[in-house]
């Protein structure tokens, strides 16, 4: 077989040195895919971690303290819902804010109402049925004894809930007394003598006649306060100190059946009004003069005002005698 010639053992030597580079190039790859997939870390599944109460119970008052000295927020949250969880089933932690809401110093009874307050957020479910006991109707109705005289009160209005004007030690015990209402029943509130302490001390008029018609009014407007007085008004017992302490007619009566509906017979101040189907007057007339039985019986001329973009009330009504 005659020899490659020159041009030929060329070309043969280029094709194995391009087959030899390229089978180098491949080796080296696989190595270094190789190497790299061993030096890589399996991807671990991130499960939820929990706290149970075994190691809310094992961490020491020094390292809650440091948990909330921390930058993040969760983690301060946490500390603080662990530390009010704790001083919830402290009979003596729940007595000494018990002793600091009676003082007479403001100061020391905003922060123990504060406090309160955040304990009870944190858990009201299991801090109600802790803390619904009479020592605490008795020192919550005794804050607010001296909050009547830390400032002073405005004068009922029946356009607008003075509400934002009360002082925030105010607000804290009645928003704690309105909590323990709903869940408990006034029962408490009644023994505590929250009526005579606090309730008939409110600057609701000049004189009886015109505090009667005031609170009835409130009544009916449903202010952030007749969260408390509407249990009130319910439960027979506080109705008769209402009636005692002038906030009602003597002759009031509980006479419809729902809840919603009050009866007043020969009161003051409705004048037949319907207090949006909650307050009725009674038939029984009394004692007038001559010009309020005219006025009685004017005819009365009523335009209502609503587009149907939102219900209807009282504010939509223009009325005009004539």
């Amino acid at each position: 077989m005659a020899g490659l010639s020159p041009t030929g053992q060329n070309r043969l030597f280029l094709l194995g040195l391009g087959v030899s580079t390229g089978a180098v190039v491949w080796l080296m790859r696989s190595l270094l895919i190789k190497y790299r997939d061993a030096a890589l870390e399996p991807k671990s599944e991130n499960e939820p971690q929990y706290i149970t109460q075994e190691v809310e119970d094992s961490l020491r008052l020094g390292t809650l303290d440091k948990l909330l000295c921390s930058p993040n927020f969760s983690i301060q949250e946490t500390a603080s819902v662990i530390i009010c969880e704790r001083a919830l089933h402290d009979k003596a932690t729940i007595n000494a804010l018990l002793w600091h809401i009676t003082q007479p110093d403001h100061d020391m009874r905003e922060k123990g109402i504060r406090t309160l307050t955040m304990m009870l957020n944190s858990q009201f479910s299991a801090a109600a049925s802790i803390i619904d006991e009479p020592g605490t109707y008795a020192a919550l109705v005794k804050s607010l004894e001296y909050s009547l005289t830390d400032y002073k009160h405005a004068e009922h209005d029946t356009e607008w809930d003075n509400w934002l004007q009360r002082d925030v030690a105010e607000q804290g015990c009645l928003l704690i007394l309105t909590q323990l209402v709903d869940k408990s029943g006034p029962e408490g509130l009644v023994k505590a003598r929250f009526i005579e302490r606090w309730l008939a001390k409110e600057p609701w008029g000049s004189d009886d006649r015109e505090r009667q018609i005031n609170f009835l009014e409130s009544l009916r407007t449903r202010n952030r306060l007749t969260e408390l007085t509407l249990p009130l008004i319910r439960d027979p017992t506080a109705r008769r100190l209402l009636c005692k302490v002038k906030l009602l007619p003597m002759d009031f009566e509980w006479d419809v059946p729902s809840p919603r509906d009050i009866r007043m017979i020969n009161g003051e101040g409705t004048a037949g009004e319907d207090f949006d189907g909650m307050f009725v007057e009674g038939r029984r007339r009394r004692e007038q003069s001559s010009m309020e039985e005219g006025i009685r019986r004017r005819h009365r001329e009523a335009m209502v005002l609503n587009d149907g973009t939102r219900p209807l009330g009282r504010d939509d009504i223009i009325e005009r005698e004539r």
